[in-house]
């Protein structure tokens, strides 16, 4: 019991952590009461309204039966569909067989995988800094601490004439030390596929093969020479000894190809990350030990490949899906939208651990600390996929920072002070350097600490400001307002009368909501998914503008295969007439402020 208690204590603080990421979804529910009647609060969008939609559209086609992902944010009701986010509608499957909305799904499917991510930052750290001794299971419980809450260096600031502590990149949410916790699921899943991939390329071994030459249940030579049998079964052993060597059937290395497969389809910036730490991996034990390595080339060169084509399918299949709209519309706005990661901005975000742990890995690399390799390998290969794809924009690099590098940086952390002990045998010495080691992991548990609580602040702060808030009636840009009574019983009027394969003409806020909440097609929603999004907005605008003749605006609707239109306050913001002077449009659904109308033949 004493052994493990540093395990347990770990496992209640972490969980506690968890649970305290949590706080802003408990708050948001606590003041549902100040929400003025005209509203409705939609469940727990504890992140961009934007891109939470986007997920429970796809969680919702799962609830509906869908095996495959279509993009609801575009007009074509008739595309075929993709196996893109499958992680959601997946989980919509499961959720529809336990009668969850889509809301609640995610967020089930959030906890699940923050606590399983727990369980996994836990047993890293329990694998790399050892398990045998009470000694090193305190060393394991620090990691898990360092884990938890390395935070960025702190960005001192005023807000309504108080102090506030705030971090270093906070535009990007993934570095708040609070909300990765616990964040999006697919980010989530990410951390936790990385992290076993790293385990299980640490466990590789590389050894003679057990099938040995010769059997000895061959049959004896005769007087003629050797068996015709023995011939034969000496081949099958070669090549059951060529197989094995060449990792086939390493159980390691099968999981290795399935999970890597699997992390294209959930978020590709972890197979890639892999594939480059791989690469890396060897490289380096090359350089460290090519005389012992040497013989283990054919086995390393074989399994590589197989790695490579484990990962050209999924790759070659986006790159099919995405040379055509709408999946195209993805890389269209990667190159319009880019976000450059500035790398000194991101080192200080990683905070004080980038600096300890970079120690960590360089000593690693000079004691040759096979087991550490692959920690180092993560980072190592997370900043070259930065450089990388700075200089091919193929992909955004911001990808590369979605994925956990403060953990390997916190685990070598640890490994670096316990070799710095560990080294220096004069006791005032040992002492001063214990010293230092304790203040300095102090410092970082205490930044995480405050920054999780200025956090929780400026996110209960935000929610409170969302919640009372009156006008505009309809938000845009940025969509940071719960919407419309009216609006979202227009929203429940769709999904109740309508065909989902039927499109909706509304402008972007209620076109972001549509899908998630009706499950119909819209015409104008989420940038990223919406096929010419700047080009579909010129075309909505002069529709609801009243500018149309009849005709031009028959026409426009036809060739748009729109079926249903949203007449709205953003809808009416630029109108000059009101569109439903044209004959063929009859209503379906008013309210107050919010009228639907379907489009006559």
């Amino acid at each position: 019991m004493r052994r493990n208690i540093w395990i347990i204590l770990a496992l209640v603080i972490s969980f506690l952590f968890l649970l305290a990421s949590y706080i802003p979804n408990f708050y948001e529910a606590s003041i549902a009461h100040l929400l003025p009647d005209m509203r409705v609060m939609t469940p727990a969008e504890h992140m961009y309204t934007y891109d939470y939609n986007v997920y429970l559209s796809k969680i919702l086609q799962g609830k509906e039966g869908g095996w495959t992902v279509v993009d609801k944010y575009d007009n074509n009701p008739n595309q075929k569909g993709v196996f893109l986010q499958m992680l959601y509608l997946l989980a919509g499957k499961a959720g529809g067989l336990l009668n969850f909305s889509p809301g609640l799904t995610f967020h089930v499917l959030r906890t699940v995988l923050s606590a399983f991510w727990i369980l996994t930052i836990v047993y890293l750290n329990i694998y790399f800094l050892g398990d045998r001794d009470t000694k090193h299971r305190v060393s394991a419980f620090i990691g898990i601490l360092l884990s938890l809450f390395a935070a960025s260096w702190p960005v001192v600031y005023d807000y309504l004439g108080q102090t506030w502590v705030g971090m270093h990149m906070s535009w990007w949410q993934e570095l708040d030390v609070l909300k990765r916790i616990s964040y999006i699921p697919h980010y989530t899943a990410n951390y936790i596929i990385i992290a076993i991939l790293t385990i299980l390329l640490s466990k590789l071994e590389f050894r003679n093969s057990k099938y040995p030459h010769t059997s000895p249940h061959l049959p004896s030579l005769n007087k003629e020479g050797r068996n015709g049998w023995s011939d034969i079964l000496n081949i099958k052993n070669l090549i059951l000894e060529f197989i094995s060597n060449l990792g086939f059937r390493s159980s390691d290395f099968k999981i290795i190809c399935i999970l890597l497969f699997v992390s294209f389809f959930i978020h590709p910036a972890s197979g890639l990350l892999f594939i480059i730490s791989w690469c890396i991996y060897f490289l380096i034990r090359f350089i460290q030990r090519p005389t012992s390595n040497f013989q283990f080339l054919p086995k390393i060169f074989f399994q590589t490949v197989i790695l490579f084509s484990v990962a050209a399918i999924p790759l070659l299949y986006f790159q099919y899906i995405t040379s055509s709209y709408p999946w195209k519309s993805l890389l269209d706005f990667d190159k319009l939208y880019r976000y450059p990661v500035n790398i000194k901005e991101y080192v200080l975000a990683l905070g004080p651990v980038f600096f300890t742990g970079a120690m960590g890995g360089i000593l690693a690399l000079l004691k040759k600390e096979q087991k550490f390799l692959p920690l180092v390998t993560w980072i190592l290969g997370a900043f070259l996929a930065i450089f990388a794809f700075k200089k091919f924009p193929f992909q955004s690099e911001l990808r590369f920072v979605q994925t956990a590098n403060h953990i390997p940086l916190a685990i070598l952390t640890v490994y670096f002070f316990t070799n710095m002990v560990k080294t220096h045998r004069n006791a005032s010495l040992r002492h001063l350097i214990k010293s230092v080691i304790v203040t300095i992991v102090i410092f970082v548990i205490t930044l995480g600490l405050i920054q999780s609580y200025f956090s929780i602040r400026s996110q209960t702060d935000f929610i409170h400001q969302r919640v009372i808030a009156g006008q505009p009636l309809v938000p845009y840009p940025p969509q940071h307002m719960y919407p419309l009574k009216d609006m979202y019983n227009a929203f429940v009027w769709l999904d109740k009368n309508t065909e989902n394969e039927e499109v909706v003409l509304s402008h972007v806020f209620a076109g972001n909501y549509i899908p998630a909440y009706s499950g119909n097609f819209v015409y104008l929603g989420q940038n990223p998914e919406t096929p010419h999004y700047d080009e579909r907005v010129k075309k909505l605008e002069a529709f609801y503008s009243g500018n149309l003749t009849a005709d031009q605006a028959k026409k426009f609707l036809k060739e748009e295969n729109i079926s249903y239109v949203l007449y709205g306050p953003q809808e009416k913001e630029k109108s000059v007439e009101d569109i439903r002077k044209y004959k063929f449009l009859q209503p379906v659904f008013n309210s107050n402020l919010i009228t639907s109308l379907r489009v006559l033949d």
